[in-house]
């Protein structure tokens, strides 16, 4: 299959409620979150009609929304609190880039979380959109304010 042809009429993007994952936190407590972006990316990409992931070089976009973008001095008063600080969108940035393709070698003393043992089809050694991070050659992000609701979407575009 020649996936420039599939896919240079195509884009995929998807939405994942929630924040998104710390960078390097397979086997953490944000292992939850590492799920739902690569389940909703694989989602995505077999409703664009790809059964692989992509070996060229690709754009990403990426808004994520939430009520507390930039007062990093907010008081909550409990742990759920939706005005929570989102973060750093650095941070935020690099962990969906992060779990767009394959996890860390398992030589490299990398242990996923054995929430994963259940779901072969978006495990650790599945590259589910790219086969490296480094096709990435542009990135576009931003922090956008959402009354209630923290999410965010990623765009993806062949270049």
């Amino acid at each position: 299959m020649n996936i420039k042809k599939i896919f240079s009429k195509k884009s995929i993007t998807f939405t994942v409620t929630g924040k998104p994952p710390q960078k390097s936190q397979w086997g953490t407590k944000d292992a939850e979150l590492v799920i739902k972006l690569r389940e909703a990316a694989l989602k995505a990409r077999n409703n664009a009609g790809i059964n692989q992931c992509i070996t060229t070089p690709i754009k990403l976009s990426i808004t994520i929304y939430a009520p507390n973008i930039d007062d990093i001095n907010y008081s909550q008063d409990i742990v759920d609190d939706p005005k929570l600080y989102i973060g750093d969108l650095d941070s935020l940035v690099a962990g969906i880039c992060d779990y767009l393709h394959k996890g860390p070698k398992k030589e490299n003393k990398f242990i996923p979380s054995p929430l994963f043992d259940n779901k072969p089809e978006i495990g650790p050694d599945i590259p589910l959109i790219i086969d490296d991070d480094s096709k990435i050659i542009s990135i576009m992000a931003e922090k956008k304010v959402s009354e209630k609701q923290i999410y965010y979407t990623v765009k993806i575009e062949l270049l």
